[in-house]
């Protein structure tokens, strides 16, 4: 296994597991500090909030992450379209754990988030993702 497959797959289950953390400790033991009015919540607005704050903190990372790459990697930067940026496949898998963590989370708690829309969504962008890890390989 090259070291741009083990990169990415590390990657993908480091960015799964983190935003598994966030969702189920992380996010409780923070929204109670900063919201006192957080524990008063109940069982289903908690875990909308929970959902909420793993899409923010993913959109802020991937972001960011994102504006860093557009500005300041240079092998991007060459070659926007098929450049074989290391730095993008890590965006990319970090996008991909959080999919993948948040599918599950919206099957396991389908009555109260889930939603045939996100599914889809997900399920796209995660056959996207792969696609571009995977053409990225094959025209590189």
């Amino acid at each position: 296994m090259d070291t741009n497959i083990k990169l990415v797959f590390s990657t993908v289950f480091t960015s799964f597991f983190t935003f598994q953390l966030l969702f189920y400790f992380i996010s409780s033991w923070f929204s109670a500090k900063v919201s006192p009015g957080f524990n008063s919540l109940s069982f289903e607005k908690k875990i909308e909030w929970h959902s909420r704050i793993g899409s923010t903190c993913h959109s802020l990372v991937v972001g960011l992450f994102g504006l860093y790459i557009l500005f300041f990697d240079e092998v991007a930067k060459a070659d926007p379209l098929w450049g074989d940026s290391s730095l993008v496949k890590v965006n990319i898998s970090i996008a991909s754990g959080y999919l993948i963590s948040d599918l599950l989370i919206l099957i396991l708690y389908w009555k109260v988030i889930g939603d045939k829309y996100f599914i889809i969504h997900h399920c796209a962008a995660l056959y996207a993702y792969y696609f571009v890890l995977v053409s990225a390989r094959i025209y590189s």
